[in-house]
């Protein structure tokens, strides 16, 4: 987090059942409430912000991008096995 002076306040409404469920968290976390809340929010906001990044390419990249994703897959024997195998781990109960 920022180590910038803090002189900002934010408020919220909340249900008092989500309340409790971020107070528990925040408690098992070792955090303050608003420690918890904002590393929370700061982090959940960097994520949306990085989902939304375009990267930008000059057209010979783009090309040499867009030929090598055009190609047609290739199967990596390693790959096939491993997918292969019964996971345990990967199944579903429903």
């Amino acid at each position: 987090m920022s180590t910038a002076k803090k002189d900002e306040t934010f408020t919220a409404r909340i249900a008092p059942a989500d309340l409790e469920l971020i107070r528990r968290a925040a408690a098992v976390s070792g955090k303050s409430l608003s420690n918890f809340v904002m590393e929370s929010a700061l982090y959940s906001a960097q994520k949306s912000l990085m989902d939304q990044r375009f990267l930008h390419l000059d057209a010979a990249l783009f090309d040499a991008v867009s030929e090598t994703l055009s190609r047609p897959a290739t199967a990596h024997p390693a790959l096939v096995d491993l997918f292969a195998e019964e996971n345990v781990w990967a199944t579903s109960s429903d």
